[in-house]
């Protein structure tokens, strides 16, 4: 893939709208242990993707 950066921002949103979608469903309170996984998992890929973003930044 050329444009390496325009993905992982994209990839960073998506993962923290998921998080935030299932944030939302337990903030309801219609959840299950596995909706908890996934927004800690989203969150942590979306930090992840934040990070690895930041270390490849060219001056």
């Amino acid at each position: 893939m050329r444009n390496q950066k325009l993905f992982r921002i994209a990839l960073a949103v998506a993962c923290f709208v998921f998080a935030g979608l299932k944030a939302y469903a337990i903030a309801q309170g219609d959840y299950t242990w596995i909706d908890v996984f996934f927004m800690i998992a989203f969150l942590g890929f979306g930090i992840m993707y934040l990070i690895v973003l930041n270390k490849t930044k060219k001056p």
